[in-house]
């Protein structure tokens, strides 16, 4: 739909439109040229010669229009456009050369009320080329909604020209008047990303030049009129530009002209041919923009051109030699040369007609601007926002994006300096799906920790996702998570506000509710969206939002899953990256690039996944207003669409076995979710910025308020075998002072003493609360007064000691960790070594004992293995102190079944070392 409000964009270059009688000669709209085999019309009866491209739709018995510069493609009357009713419209557009169609659609467009169009029934090669002048096609038709009105329109190409001439005549026939007619043109500017004038998409009334421009990747694309104005709504991936409004009465007739441009990868190719095309007096401007500390060019670095009144005109962009150029109308311009990583530069120049002004920039490194975030090359699964949860022993299973021909994969895991291989089972490419799905086994390992995932391959393929993958003992009966929602990071101003490059807010407010969540220790967190605040501005204006927010997420100490908002992929109008960009950035940073074209084995086009955890199913779902109606055929304008509801329809029944099934997402816009149709237990969303849905009622609807704006807010929710209880949303507080552990002195590793005093001044507890104590690794015992050691992590100069604690409502308490340098006992050093003994008796029958020493309290792990290296059974696992240990095995694996007469292998599996002692069993 195009039903926008509109504007206008006045100017004064060219003479006021003509009203034409009714005998008006076509001949008329035909300029002379000269003949020239380099310009021709034909009908496309050979693929060879089509468009190639995203929007490309040509098809044979097309026709194309070519010089040595430009090529388009006028449809055939059987072929339908998208939005469009008839053929005859103009289809794809693109360089001769390569013939890369990047423009989604243009045709003939009458009146404000859409979607009148002219509806055209018969085509034509009036001149192809070969003949004089120009190569013209003719189509010939009628208003889609009064027959009385004749329409005839030309497309005529001129040898050497970069601009297509396109004529419509307007003939009333009948004998009604139609007062304020409006004539002009539709077209949806496809991939473009810069627009002109005006830099954004939005073109507004301030504006005074009678033309609009684009610029996709592959080309440029540019609009011009002949007459004395044109106006109307210009927005993110369309255009409904009107150029003409007049009374036409019976036998009365009309006729405009424009010029559809095609240029280079910047808007001021464009506006150097449009300048050319209308006629107006401009003069030249080359620029170059070299690297203050190289002296190498810049490629890629962009000049803004601002007119006097301060608003951007166009933009240049440096080849690779760092030079740009184009032309600009006579007066005063400020220039403005800008490249990642370094400081932006400005002069002002005067543009004198028919003279050239040669502007030099010189950038200086700007060292801090934040470096560029993890853009997921490879990693589809698990990620940042879409973590594992998994035990030792589990298979672990890993989705990549790689070549098919990739071998050798490899994949461990990360935590600081810790690196944990995973052992390979399996790695097979799903053609269906376009992805590797590699099988892991995840060991013992040292720390249970939150780790960071990498993945190699012999071809140098490699990847890294923060924070993927969270290994735990085992899964927990009773546990807790929290729900958070509407972070808007950094802040809450757009782009466009005062403010908001510096303001950062938002990030304060989350980073105080993390401060929480660290604390109280949940197992996961679910995050319902509206990450940032915009999320077209990774890029552009180097704002970074994307980068920002995933390393903000990645300080969580839990896994966090996360599901998308209308802020996040919704695109907005006001805002100058091209439509699709915000959702193409979470792609890039979040997910799943296949989406813009899924496969036949994955067909679905939005980023839902479910995980178990326990008993308990959770489904999260893509949700979102879609601001910019990127791919509205596909997606509509707000959430959820039809597959999707079928993709959770499916999950549901796979997990019909869970005690219970959450599904989180940012906003029902719609109300197509009917939780009791569905079976589900809980909803968790957000987008409204306040709380609803009741605590007491089944099943749970409920809404967490926002953490922005300085709300702070979260919720928890219980749950003890499989059964949920949600609690109310709590407030971290204006500085944080709701919850909080104090550390006395710093706890900095420094220190062989150290208290925290725990506040809470919430009315919930926290019973599965953790701090974490840095101490100094210089021996002795480690004593724990007020909570429970779990577990100790040792690097060569510290140990971080995982205390648990259990917060009461509205309570203090104090945790104390010290060191004691005298004693051997405990948690400490001794004066043993690290020894596995061999067990006795052997052979046994039924019952052997182990023994095993350690010279300091360190994480360790025995269990037992057949000699296939299967293991059965786990004696031991976790933090021990210094001194000797016994265990006894009495034959039997892990679910308590006795095993065979045999032999078996004892491994004891420390930082680093692993002993072995074999065992017989006789039965």
């Amino acid at each position: 739909m195009h039903k926008h409000a509109r504007w206008k964009i006045c100017v004064a270059l060219w003479p006021a439109p003509i009203l034409l009688p009714a005998l008006t000669l076509l001949a008329a709209l035909l300029a002379a040229g000269d003949a020239t085999a380099d310009v021709r019309a034909y009908r496309i009866t050979s693929p060879d010669v089509l468009f190639s491209g995203t929007y490309a739709d040509g098809q044979l018995f097309d026709y194309m229009l070519e010089n040595d510069r430009i090529a388009v493609l006028v449809g055939d009357i059987g072929h339908t456009e998208y939005n469009a009713m008839s053929g005859g419209n103009l289809l794809d557009a693109g360089a001769s050369v390569d013939r890369i169609d990047t423009i989604a659609e243009f045709y003939t467009y009458f009146d404000d009320d859409w979607p009148r169009q002219a509806v055209y029934t018969s085509i034509a090669i009036v001149n192809d080329g070969s003949g004089g002048g120009p190569a013209v096609v003719r189509v010939t038709g009628t208003d889609s909604q009064d027959p009385a009105l004749t329409v005839v329109t030309t497309y005529a190409l001129a040898d050497g020209d970069a601009a297509l001439r396109v004529t419509t005549l307007l003939q009333n026939t009948g004998g009604a008047n139609h007062t304020d007619f409006e004539l002009g043109d539709v077209f949806n500017w496809g991939e473009c990303q810069k627009w002109a004038p005006g830099y954004g998409f939005a073109v507004s009334g301030t504006t005074a030049e009678a033309w609009l421009a684009g610029t996709a990747a592959a080309a440029s694309y540019g609009y011009v009129s002949s007459v004395g104005e044109i106006w109307g709504p210009h927005g993110s991936y369309w255009s409904d530009v009107n150029c003409l409004t007049v009374d036409i009465g019976p036998g009365d007739g009309a006729e405009y002209t424009r010029h559809f441009v095609v240029g280079g990868e910047d808007v001021a190719s464009v506006a150097a041919v449009i300048h050319e095309t209308a006629g107006a007096p401009v003069g030249g401007v080359q620029c170059t923009v070299t690297s203050a500390v190289t002296g190498e060019p810049l490629v890629g670095a962009e000049i803004d051109a601002f007119d006097d009144a301060d608003l951007v005109y166009l933009q240049m962009r440096a080849d690779t030699a760092g030079l740009s150029e184009t032309t600009l109308p006579l007066g005063s311009w400020r220039l403005a040369a800008s490249a990642w990583g370094f400081l932006s530069t400005e002069t002002w120049i005067s543009s004198v007609e028919d003279s050239t002004t040669l502007v030099e920039f010189v950038l200086e490194a700007d060292d801090e601007i934040p470096a560029i975030g993890d853009t997921l090359t490879i990693l589809r699964k698990p990620l940042l926002n879409i973590p594992a949860i998994v035990a030792p022993g589990d298979t672990l299973r890993i989705d990549c994006a790689a070549d098919p021909a990739v071998a050798d994969w490899a994949a461990e895991l990360r935590h600081g300096s810790l690196v944990v291989p995973l052992a390979m089972l399996s790695a097979a490419y799903d053609a269906g799906t376009s992805w590797w799905h590699l099988d892991v086994q995840v060991p013992a390992v040292p720390l249970y920790e939150l780790y960071d995932l990498h993945v190699s391959a012999e071809d140098r393929t490699e990847d890294l996702s923060w924070n993927a993958v969270r290994v735990i003992p085992g899964f927990k009966d009773s546990y807790y998570f929290i729900h958070i929602t509407d972070t808007h990071l950094p802040t809450h101003l757009y782009h466009n506000e005062p403010g908001s490059e510096d303001d950062s807010t938002s990030v304060i407010d989350l980073r105080e509710v993390i401060a929480d969540i660290n604390l109280i220790n949940p197992e996961f967190v679910l995050l319902t969206g509206d990450l940032v605040n915009e999320g077209e501005l990774e890029d552009y204006l180097y704002r970074r939002y994307y980068t920002r927010s995933q390393r903000l997420l990645a300080e969580l100490q839990v896994p966090v899953y996360l599901t998308a908002g209308n802020h996040d992929i919704g695109g907005w109008d006001a805002t100058p990256p091209a439509d699709g960009t915000a959702r193409r950035d979470w792609w890039r940073f979040y997910g799943w690039p296949r989406l813009d074209g899924p496969p036949a084995g994955a067909p679905w086009r939005t980023q839902n996944y479910s995980f178990d955890y326990g008993a308990v199913h959770f489904v999260g779902l893509e949700a979102y207003v879609n601001y910019d109606m990127w791919r509205g055929e596909i997606y509509g304008e707000t959430s959820f669409i039809t597959s999707q509801l079928q993709w959770l329809v499916d999950d549901l029944s796979a997990a019909a076995g869970s005690a219970s099934q959450v599904l989180f997402y940012h906003f029902d816009f719609r109300n197509e979710l009917n939780l009791t149709t569905l079976g589900v237990e809980m909803a968790l969303w957000g987008h409204i910025h306040g709380d609803a849905g009741s605590i007491h009622t089944q099943p749970y609807d409920l809404a967490t308020n926002n953490t922005s704006r300085g709300n702070r807010s979260y919720r928890l929710v219980r749950v003890a075998d499989g059964v949920l209880a949600p609690a109310a949303t709590v407030w971290a507080g204006s500085a944080g002072e709701k919850l909080r552990a104090a550390f006395t002195p710093a706890n900095d590793g420094t220190h062989d003493e150290v208290t925290a005093q725990v506040s809470n001044e919430l009315g919930e507890g926290f019973e599965h609360a953790e701090l974490r104590f840095l101490m100094p690794n210089q021996g002795g015992s480690i004593v724990v007064d007020g909570g429970t050691l779990r577990q100790v992590y040792e690097s060569d100069s510290l140990l971080i000691c995982y205390v648990g604690v259990e917060i009461q409502p509205s309570s203090t308490l104090a945790v104390t960790v010290s060191l004691d340098p005298t004693s051997v006992a405990g948690y400490g050093t001794s004066s043993m070594a690290l020894r596995l003994a061999q067990n006795h008796p052997n052979p046994f029958n039924p019952v052997t004992t182990l023994r095993y020493s350690l010279p300091r309290a360190q994480w360790i792990r025995l269990a037992v293995y057949d000699v296939a290296g299967r293991e059965l059974v786990t004696l031991a696992d976790g933090v021990k102190p210094a001194g000797e240990h016994v265990v006894q095995w009495r034959g039997r694996d892990g679910q308590g079944r006795a095993l065979p007469s045999g032999v078996y292998i004892a491994r004891l599996e420390v930082r680093g070392r692993t002993l072995s002692r074999r065992l017989v069993l006789v039965r």
